[in-house]
């Protein structure tokens, strides 16, 4: 709903509800394809006939064991009619905007102002029961006979009737307030300015949460801004910042100042490019530089990282004084820490340059091509050069990685339209990035191939696998694997250090 209180103030009401409401499968329609298509379709039946259900009250479910004990394999079958789940979802939205026109002080300004709550809930049920599975046992495919089954999964206590389980619970809110000031002006027909600023706060609640401290909303505010200038439609320049808060961090570290500056120029405007224009339409030139940061470090349960988590009643660092508990001692449960405060914690951050350029040609062909660098500071890392004769019961982390990335990225696009009605339109792209880390805590290694220093911040860490042992012969004339015991066919490991 629109409403235009005066000629220059508009108000803003909107509502949006979804709800939904399920019963079926208790894996739904993909993870119930899934189950079909990892099944063996030919270990055993889906289930046995009518002719061996003879005084059951159940579906004689087929599957295969393991070994000699339980049923060992997915049956989608018996897992799609065992019983079914009903699940509700509602998600509701409200929000309230005030938006006002102030050309009356001076034109191009505007500001306006937003509130917006959502709330989500979700719960579900299952009612299922117990599949019966059974196994053939004997079978002599000459006799003609029946062969005889055995029932499998006795010991997980299978059942005839529906069993009630409560499944997931899922509440929470969010509450997002924001108020910008807007200015957009154009002096002479020259000179283009525009200004922006934006504060934002957003707050959120979870239930169901583990902790004490994952319990509590979850905050951030901040405020953000960008001015730009174009003198003529051919020099551009734009300053932007984020001065942004964030409760992870210790007040002395709370708030980050991230600014950015970029500048542009549209070569094809000047006077000079002339009748370039019919071949080269257009051509612009730009750069930018700036400070990003990120506070969505760690783990989520590092939500504060300048305040300790402890269990003080934790019964396995428990002690008993005295003879002991059957001869009247005291016992009393310890205390376990499982996170240190850390002061120090703060943001991510990574310095950012991008060059580029837009090109058109005879109208018809778009190539855009821009090369960027980052140098990423601060990333926050488990320190490994403290030694375990600390005594210390959980691990210390710190911002003292180092990265750096570079790049090149570049699209073309083609549009084409021919009197006969006809067109045609195409794009390529083409994307190379590199990343690595410059500076990682980690040990001294001896073997420098143990180093992340140097490789790719997504490069895969493990054994290298060459391929599986052909014989007994080759097991006795290869280097010691040292994960246990191996055999013909088990997997061979490149022997890296020689």
């Amino acid at each position: 709903i629109n409403i235009n209180i005066t000629k220059t103030t508009e108000a803003i009401v909107r509502l949006a509800g979804s709800f939904d409401d399920y019963t079926g499968p208790l894996d739904g329609g993909s993870d119930m394809y899934k189950k079909i298509l990892r099944a063996n379709p030919v270990e055993f039946p889906a289930y046995f006939p009518a002719e061996y259900s003879e005084g059951a009250k159940h579906i004689l479910f087929g599957n295969a064991p393991r070994g000699n004990t339980t049923a060992g394999y997915i049956n989608p079958y018996a897992d799609l009619v065992k019983g079914y789940k009903d699940y509700t979802k509602s998600l509701i939205e409200a929000a309230f905007e005030l938006k006002q026109n102030f050309d009356f002080i001076t034109k191009g300004l505007k500001a306006r102002a937003l509130f917006n709550t959502s709330r989500y809930s979700y719960f579900d049920v299952t009612r299922a029961y117990n599949p019966y599975f059974y196994a053939v046992q004997d079978y002599d495919r000459f006799s003609g006979e029946l062969p005889t089954i055995r029932l499998l999964n006795v010991e997980s206590n299978p059942t005839e009737y529906l069993n009630y389980a409560q499944g997931g619970k899922d509440i929470n809110s969010t509450i997002y307030v924001e108020a910008a000031v807007t200015y957009n002006q154009k002096f002479n027909d020259i000179h283009d300015v525009s200004g922006l600023l934006v504060y934002h706060n957003r707050e959120q609640l979870y239930s169901n949460k583990e902790t004490l401290q994952l319990s509590l909303p979850y905050r951030n505010q901040g405020i953000s801004g960008r001015f730009t200038y174009g003198h003529d439609s051919r020099y551009l320049v734009e300053f932007n910042f984020g001065y942004n808060g964030s409760e992870r961090f210790h007040k002395s570290e709370r708030f980050g100042f991230f600014p950015a500056v970029g500048a542009g120029w549209i070569v094809s405007n000047e006077k000079f490019w002339g009748k370039l224009t019919e071949t080269i339409p257009k051509l612009k030139l730009k750069a930018t530089y700036g400070l990003v940061g990120n506070d969505a470090i760690g783990d989520e349960n590092d939500r504060f990282f300048y305040l300790s988590e402890m269990n003080m009643d934790d019964g396995g660092r428990g002690y008993t004084f005295g003879q002991g508990l059957n001869s009247g001692g005291y016992s009393r449960n310890g205390v376990r820490i499982s996170r240190y405060e850390n002061k120090a914690i703060t943001w991510e951050t990574a310095y950012k340059t991008n060059l580029g350029f837009e090109l058109n040609l005879l109208n018809n062909f778009e190539l855009q091509a821009d090369y960027f660098t980052e140098q990423r500071k601060n990333i926050l890392m488990t320190r490994s050069s403290i030694p375990s004769t600390m005594g210390l019961s959980a691990d210390v982390k710190a911002n003292v990685g180092e990265a750096k990335a570079n790049g090149f990225d570049a699209s073309i696009d083609y549009n084409k339209f021919f009197s006969s009605g006809i067109w045609v339109q195409s794009r390529a792209n083409f994307t190379y990035a590199h990343s690595e880390f410059s500076v990682y805590e980690e040990p001294e290694y001896k073997e420098k191939y143990k180093s992340r220093v140097g490789n790719s911040l997504n490069q895969t860490y493990g054994l290298i696998a060459e391929r599986l042992f052909v014989d007994e012969y080759e097991v006795t004339n290869s280097p010691t694997q040292t994960f246990g015991e191996y055999l013909a066919g088990d997997i061979k490991y490149r022997d890296v250090n020689g």
